[in-house]
């Protein structure tokens, strides 16, 4: 396989089996697939696979895997799945993300809503059933939310042949998802994790006197590049927050007393909260 450009002759999903706790393997069986998978999930005692633009829901079978569904929901390639219930979100590598229903009674992958941006997709996480978080090449974080009404929609019919009928939008899935936050980091996120968030109203006011109190050396505004791609959106600008301990002891007090608290349990706040997130 050759990755740039990309270039392959088949691929293969290997199957193993853990023995004695996990410290040994035994190879059980491999299936021939088109090209190399992208991505694989765990799903409903099967498993959920990418091939290239393909979405397929495989079972264990006794010689391969035995393919049991399959639907073209990606425009280039799939690099991303979670899942939640009968719900997938699909992560292409330069087209967003796209929600997927699957419908067990009929055995349908259906794509029922997608993203507006074409997002070049590093990593996905979904924060609720209708939310996920992701994060692209370009250092963008996002939060995209399926409206309720499409969500509805997508879980009222066992069968999914209103989905199958619903009209196409700029050739793409019948419903859109919302835009509910957005940041720009710099750096190309990896990998995201959903975590709990405490006192979210206090980091808000320490990042409104840090924007104003720690002035960036080449003078550019924070909101203006946290807002390079998309303007800021329902995030708190962390790596801001902790530049509090660097501020001169004059500043700390300033914002402490506009705060309420002593400099020794913001700096607290702040340190609990990046152990809590990072470790």
């Amino acid at each position: 396989m050759i990755l740039n450009p990309r270039q392959f002759s088949e691929g293969y999903i290997h199957v193993y089996r853990s023995h004695e706790d996990g410290r040994e393997l035994e190879f059980i069986h491999r299936t021939k697939v088109e090209e190399p998978p992208s991505a694989m999930l765990a799903f409903q005692g099967k498993l959920l696979v990418a091939i290239g633009k393909s979405l397929r829901v495989y079972d264990l079978g006794m010689k391969q895997m035995l393919r049991k569904a399959q639907a073209n929901v990606s425009a280039h390639l799939i690099v991303s799945l979670d899942v939640q219930q009968n719900r997938i979100v699909v992560g292409d590598v330069m087209q967003g993300v796209t929600y997927v229903a699957y419908k067990p009674a009929a055995n349908r992958l259906i794509p029922f809503a997608d993203d507006t941006i074409s997002r070049w997709v590093t990593c996905t996480t979904m924060i609720d059933y209708e939310s996920m978080a992701g994060g692209d090449k370009f250092g963008n974080l996002y939060i995209l939310r399926c409206p309720s009404k499409a969500s509805d929609e997508a879980d009222g019919d066992s069968s999914g042949v209103h989905l199958l009928h619903a009209r196409d939008y700029l050739h793409g899935a019948p419903n859109r998802v919302d835009l509910m936050a957005h940041f720009y980091t710099q750096d190309i996120p990896t990998s995201i994790t959903k975590t709990s968030l405490v006192d979210a109203d206090f980091f808000q006011t320490l990042e409104t006197h840090m924007r104003s109190e720690d002035a960036p050396l080449a003078g550019r505004d924070h909101l203006i590049y946290r807002g390079y791609y998309v303007p800021v959106k329902g995030v708190i600008d962390g790596d801001l927050c902790e530049r509090y301990a660097l501020l001169p002891n004059d500043k700390k007090q300033m914002i402490a007393g506009e705060l309420d608290r002593s400099v020794r349990e913001i700096e607290r706040k702040i340190s609990d909260v990046r152990t809590r997130s990072a470790f």
